[in-house]
């Protein structure tokens, strides 16, 4: 869909507003409290011994699966872990290699907030869309002009009601062209990934910026989608602002933000559980 032809949608701020994310309820209180005491700080060293082994960053023990990880962490956390996330990728890049045949791995992060503003721009929407911004919200008086029932805040003009991601028009625009049924995001994530690598910079992925994209990139379709991009072998780290749950005997879950309905996913490895279990050895 044309971006000239949206009204009466929203911005990506009210998509996460209603999906509920500034809502509380008890369960989720309930997980938010517990997930507090967690310190990023110790997780944070932990990843670096884990990633810094030779094992992890040649994409071994996956049983011949991808080596793809998530590491899953507090929402509330989100200002934390990415300042951390640079400290990190300088501690791999300074590491003593572990043997006269190894070298300190070269990590190369995409930020997946900045690369779907690149993919807008190529597509000469990204201007269009905040231009018409304003009128994307409805005509203002209360009633949508696509007949989608939304409640306008008549002090500061803001949506009180927002319609479905289905009856959304901005979120279909979007999410036809970030998702996974068009080859632009592989494409971008592509051309990332090869010009690192023919520079010898890719030797592990990071992939930021996961909850700033939903609902129009999925975290489930990122990872298929790096699947047919990044060998194997080479490490790609999600972090993801929620809950991945996975074992040996148990289905894998994600839970984006802690609040949305789990979604399933199998191919990808838990750092939590790894890094838990190092920690204990």
């Amino acid at each position: 869909m044309d971006f000239n032809d949206v009204h009466g949608t929203r911005n990506v701020h009210d998509v996460h507003s209603a999906s509920g994310l500034h809502s509380t309820s008890g369960s989720h209180s309930a997980v938010g409290s517990v997930r507090q005491s967690r310190s990023i700080e110790q997780d944070f060293d932990r990843l670096f011994r884990y990633m810094s082994s030779k094992r992890f960053r040649n994409g071994e023990d996956t049983g011949g699966e991808p080596a793809n990880f998530i590491y899953a962490y507090p929402p509330e956390r989100e200002l934390e872990v990415r300042r951390r996330i640079p400290m990190l990728v300088n501690r791999l890049q300074g590491m003593d290699p572990v043997d006269a045949d190894d070298v300190a791995p070269a990590v190369l992060v995409i930020d997946l907030y900045e690369m779907a503003i690149g993919i807008m721009k190529d597509n000469d929407v990204f201007d269009s869309a905040i231009e018409q911004e304003p009128e994307m919200h409805g005509d203002g008086d209360g009633h949508d002009t696509d007949g989608i029932d939304a409640d306008i805040n008549g002090a500061d003009g803001t949506i009180d009601k927002l319609p479905p991601l289905q009856e959304d028009d901005f979120y279909q625009a979007l999410a036809g062209m970030l998702g996974p049924d068009n080859d632009d995001l592989k494409e971008a994530l592509r051309k990332c990934y090869q010009q690192a690598a023919a520079s010898s910079e890719a030797d592990m992925v990071f992939l930021t910026g996961m909850g700033q994209v939903y609902p129009y990139i999925r975290t489930h379709a990122l990872l298929n989608c790096i699947q047919d991009v990044v060998p194997s072998n080479t490490p790609v780290v999600v972090f993801f602002p929620g809950t991945y749950e996975k074992t040996a005997t148990t289905v894998s879950v994600m839970r984006l933000f802690d609040r949305l309905d789990a979604d399933n996913y199998y191919r990808a490895f838990s750092l939590n559980t790894a890094i838990m279990e190092g920690a204990g050895a």
